[in-house]
């Protein structure tokens, strides 16, 4: 059966397990190519697993597939590559898709497949469903350590310290398009509401940075024509790096594999 060349833009957390997924021969994929902006952290992971350490469009250009797993500012270009080159991708930022929707309706339409995943989401399958009568509302409450919320952009803009914080506090509240900009390695799944739903301004997010937390989790109360639905996920912080829930990891690994068996069945289709 065919075996799909994968390359993967961005070296960090999901992208080094991805890697190591393909590696180890859990995915049926083979990791042709890597690109990071620290291009050293790039070929530690190259040679590592056995693959070329390129750029963005050198990445476009050799393989047959493209994971983006760098940041929200990276995907505009990535969309634009997989156009140039007819290439599939699987876009991990969600939110540098959400003021980005012409461009992603484009590269659509040039015939490039665009994988969102629901990350560290459930329920975003009933979601779609009551889109289908028309929602009321869609809010998302999402509670973290402190630990895991450090950084944020939001957070230093406004003079806001979570050390030492001794009860839940809500710090943030606005629509989808504001979160992911406050909170941009925290509330992909933010993103993954808007799209799969009203669109980002129609998404009411609240940021919880609680001290008696320990996982990562994630309420949606939707209305509608429908009912109501409530939706709770908790998830365990990735073992490498607690900003990012462990199912985010897993759910790439899962539209990864899923996008290699449906290249291996096309191309052996064509064969």
């Amino acid at each position: 059966m065919p075996v799909m060349k994968a390359g993967v833009i961005g070296c960090g957390n999901i992208g080094a397990a991805l890697c190591a997924a393909m590696r180890e021969g859990a995915i049926p994929a083979t990791l042709a190519a890597v690109a990071d902006e620290d291009s050293s952290r790039a070929e530690a992971l190259a040679k590592a697993s056995g693959a070329e350490a390129l750029d963005l469009e050198g990445c476009a250009r050799t393989t047959d597939f493209l994971v983006e797993c760098a940041s929200g500012a990276v995907v505009p270009d990535v969309l634009r590559a997989c156009a140039r080159h007819g290439r599939d991708c699987l876009i991990m930022s969600l939110g540098g898709l959400l003021d980005q929707q012409d461009l992603l309706a484009s590269a659509r339409a040039e015939g490039v497949g665009v994988h969102l995943p629901a990350g560290a989401l459930a329920g975003l399958d009933g979601l779609r469903a009551a889109m289908e009568a028309g929602v009321e509302s869609v809010t998302l409450t999402t509670r973290k350590p402190p630990q895991g919320l450090a950084g944020a952009p939001y957070l230093e803009q406004q003079g806001i310290a979570l050390d030492g914080l001794t009860e839940a506090r809500i710090i943030f509240e606005g629509n989808a398009l504001e979160a992911v900009q406050a909170f941009p390695k925290n509330v992909n799944v933010a993103a993954a509401l808007s799209l799969a739903g009203p669109g980002p301004e129609a998404v009411t997010v609240r940021v919880v940075a609680d001290p008696a937390a320990e996982v990562n989790s994630h309420e949606v109360v939707v209305t509608g024509a429908f009912g109501r639905m409530t939706c709770v996920t908790e998830n365990m912080p990735s073992p490498q790096n607690p900003k990012t829930s462990y199912l985010a990891v897993l759910s790439a690994r899962a539209e990864l594999r899923a996008a290699a068996l449906a290249f291996a069945r096309r191309e052996g289709a064509r064969a």
